[in-house]
């Protein structure tokens, strides 16, 4: 072993980031804590010995102690560092399987676009390609959002902060919704946007998706003949973004847990079966990323509100970029339900 893998070793924080686990945690910084118990318990046990006992008794039960210490130390460790390897591993299988999986799925997804795109089907026929079309784009979004959370976990979700209008971006992503709320029976509405409503820093791609999902969202679990609104305003340095629908409600017990990868509220379940339990904990990320925070608010019974905030553009931002350029037209014109890429 070279000298630079023996500091390598001893950088604690670089080994904790190897291994994508926090302090506590991680092998080395629990190799160290154990020594300084193990240091204690001997000096513990040799101060207490040689009062109580004879020097005979001394020499035995300090070293028989130290001896156990350290198999138990050993065994604590190795079992943190197996664990850590083992979810570094599964980490690393997401990525690359979500990797494989995008390529084919994408390819269908715009072949099976372009064969719909035939008028002289057999009801029966388009029936199974729309079905088919369906299911693809289920697939694609829950391979997108395991990759996402692969980024997230690796600290490698890179977001590119430009202004951005969120007002024109949520005005194309309602568009494209509208046909998909109209099936559900649910109305898409925005609130009066203020005329001054400023630019955010944002990723034009990541905030789209963000949008999409809590869209998504209200649609789903909306109660049919109600009315799914969406409000932009400024709030001191920032902008809210919310929607608010009238459905089923988060329960009080859940409401703490709603963020978590993989977690899904029970009356989710029960309303909509399909969900991985991903989008919300991905979208959280990405606004927090930017610099802005996300939360819901839930009564049962009532209407469930959830929202997010981005930063306002600086002025000295604005200055050096041409902000006809900065506002939706970063991102494409117009997009289908679940096209959004991450």
């Amino acid at each position: 072993m070279t000298i630079h893998n023996i500091f390598r070793e001893l950088n604690i924080s670089e080994q904790c980031a190897r291994y994508h686990v926090v302090l506590w945690a991680c092998p080395h910084f629990l190799f160290i804590i154990m020594g300084i118990v193990i240091i204690c318990a001997i000096l513990g046990t040799f101060i207490a010995a040689e009062r109580y006992a004879t020097p005979e008794i001394t020499l035995i039960v300090v070293p028989g102690v130290t001896a156990v210490l350290f198999a138990l130390s050993h065994i604590i460790i190795r079992s943190f560092e197996q664990m850590a390897e083992a979810a570094r591993a599964k980490a690393e299988f997401v990525s690359i399987a979500s990797h494989q999986l995008r390529s084919p799925l994408t390819s269908v997804k715009w072949q099976l676009e372009v064969l719909l795109e035939e008028k002289n089907y057999l009801p029966e026929v388009r029936e199974q390609l729309e079905m088919i079309n369906n299911q693809n784009d289920v697939m694609l979004r829950l391979v997108n959002d395991l990759l996402a959370v692969s980024r997230i976990d690796n600290d490698q979700l890179s977001l590119t902060l430009k202004p951005l209008s969120i007002a024109d971006l949520t005005a194309d992503i309602v568009t494209a919704y509208r046909d998909a709320a109209t099936k559900s029976e649910i109305t898409l509405a925005i609130e009066d946007i203020p005329s001054d409503l400023p630019l955010t820093m944002g990723d034009a791609i990541y905030t789209r998706w963000v949008v999409q999902n809590l869209v998504d969202n209200a649609i789903r679990y909306s109660y049919p003949g109600t009315t799914a609104t969406i409000s932009l305003r400024k709030e001191k340095k920032y902008v809210r973004w919310s929607i608010t629908n009238k459905g089923i409600s988060i329960p009080y017990e859940d409401q703490g847990r709603i963020f978590e990868k993989f977690f899904r509220a029970r009356t989710s379940i029960k309303w909509q079966t399909e969900g991985s339990g991903l989008g919300l904990y991905v979208a959280k990320a990405i606004v927090t990323g930017a610099g802005g925070s996300m939360g819901f608010t839930s009564a049962e019974d009532k209407h469930t509100t959830f929202w997010f905030t981005l930063p306002i553009t600086p002025k000295k931002t604005l200055l050096h970029a041409d902000s006809t350029k900065t506002d939706s037209s970063q991102v494409p014109s117009k997009v289908t339900k679940r096209d959004v890429t991450i």
